[in-house]
């Protein structure tokens, strides 16, 4: 029988999710990953499902078999989002608008809500989403992905107080840049752009946002919960 703390990761084909998949298989967890498509990475503590979060029946079914075949769920890193191209609020598509609130808001909700049924069940856990610098720019043409990642910062909170008699934690991670694929595809200019407007100018590594993740799944951290921690700290 596993014996290795569960931490279960959406969004895991890439980037911030897949990091984080790699740190934590590698540090003595078991790491139950998710995305739409296959895995790309393997390991002997890594297990990979595919399915839509946004689709409530597949995220019951997934967090069931969680629980059926694992017996708990330690930490959840609601982690899987989508950013559209930046357009101006007025020419943004409903296709566009759906599909980020289908899966940032939507999808975090859905996986918060079943996980959290586990949780209380074992009376603890922690919860960690994740947000985004962009909330706090206010930038032209990101209305959409900025609305849905304000949308997980309210909702994170409210839940952190209807678990907290559970003694379970719920906190957000707001990470600057991570030089992942989507955001190496901005340009020089644009990132440029974008640090500028940080306290601290510079690009986090994965270690950097494993290392708040850790933070607040550590058993010492239960008094901290409602948090948001904004890695780079945006002016």
């Amino acid at each position: 029988m596993n014996k290795l703390p569960i931490m279960v990761i959406t969004g895991t084909s890439k980037g911030i999710g897949l990091g984080l998949a790699k740190h934590f298989a590698g540090h003595g967890y078991l790491v139950i990953g998710c995305s739409r498509g296959p895995a790309t990475f393997i390991g002997d503590s890594y297990c990979h499902y595919q399915l839509d979060i946004g689709d409530s029946t597949q995220v019951r079914k997934w967090i069931r078999s969680i629980k059926r075949d694992l017996g708990r769920i330690d930490v959840l890193v609601c982690n899987a989002g989508i950013a559209p191209a930046d357009v101006l609020l007025t020419m943004t598509s409903d296709e566009v608008l759906d599909n980020v609130f289908h899966t940032n808001v939507r999808g975090t909700f859905l996986v918060c809500r079943e996980v959290s049924k586990v949780m209380i069940l074992q009376r603890g856990g922690s919860i960690i989403t994740v947000s985004s610098m962009a909330v706090g720019l206010h930038e032209e043409g990101t209305s959409a992905y900025s609305a849905s990642k304000s949308a997980i910062v309210e909702l994170t909170k409210i839940l952190a107080k209807e678990l907290a008699p559970m003694n379970i934690t719920c906190n957000v991670l707001a990470p600057s840049m991570v030089m992942t694929d989507l955001v190496e595809a901005l340009g020089e200019a644009i990132i440029a752009r974008a640090l500028a407007k940080l306290t601290v100018k510079r690009v986090v590594s994965i270690s950097e946002v494993a290392n708040v993740v850790a933070f607040f799944s550590d058993p010492d951290s239960r008094c901290i919960t409602g948090q948001v921690v904004h890695m780079g700290l945006v002016v």
